[in-house]
């Protein structure tokens, strides 16, 4: 069973949670600067690293989850495209505070994903930080992530989802476009050549 986990960097949460999201978030930076050569500095990505939860808080319309799988399931692969799958329960969200069905326990959990959420302007949000870490690719982790923002989006009445990524990035990019993002103009500078931006529009489901 994967579960997803509300992080919210509270006092009276489990400081696994927290900590695990550091160090997705570390992960995800040095994977792209070191196997894709995309050094994120000009983001200035350790103050956003400091100072989380940030612009990713719930109580500011964003939102940072994490993944976990059970500690003895093997991992291994590339990154999640959204057809692989291991897991057969569909998926299931902790909010803050809350015990794990079943009285399951984090010890007993591997902490293998993260994605945040944060908005851009008024009714537009931005997917942030979408990351699996090796030991938990090709098992549908990142469709779940994926899959739990947009319903949060939904809830919180966002008409629109935003991203930004990189044409080397193949596996990514087929997750975000099988769940339905679309190639649009460039709304945040890179100086990666290969930079690419992607929408989701969210009006007919957010307000059906």
């Amino acid at each position: 069973m994967v579960i997803i986990h509300c992080v919210t960097f509270s006092e009276d949460e489990d400081p696994t949670l927290s900590s695990a999201a550091k160090e997705l978030f570390k992960g995800y930076f040095d994977e792209l600067k070191n196997e894709h050569g995309c050094d994120l500095t000009f983001q200035s990505f350790q103050d956003e690293l400091a100072s989380l939860p940030g612009r990713f808080a719930f109580d500011r319309r964003g939102g940072l989850w994490v993944a976990s799988v059970p500690a003895g399931g093997d991992g291994g692969g590339n990154e999640s495209d959204g057809d692989d799958d291991d897991y057969d329960d569909d998926v299931v969200v902790v909010g803050p505070g809350c015990m794990m069905p079943g009285g399951r326990q984090l010890k007993d959990r591997r902490l293998v994903g993260v994605v945040a959420v944060k908005e851009l302007t008024p009714g537009v949000g931005e997917v942030k930080r979408m990351f699996v870490g090796k030991e938990g690719r090709r098992k549908g982790v990142g469709g779940r992530l994926l899959r739990v923002l947009l319903d949060y989006a939904k809830s919180k009445h966002y008409v629109e989802i935003k991203l930004d990524s990189l044409e080397r990035l193949r596996s990514a990019l087929s997750l975000y476009e099988k769940s339905g993002f679309v190639r649009c103009e460039k709304y945040v500078e890179c100086p990666e050549k290969d930079h690419v931006c992607l929408t989701l529009q969210l009006a007919s489901e957010a307000t059906g």
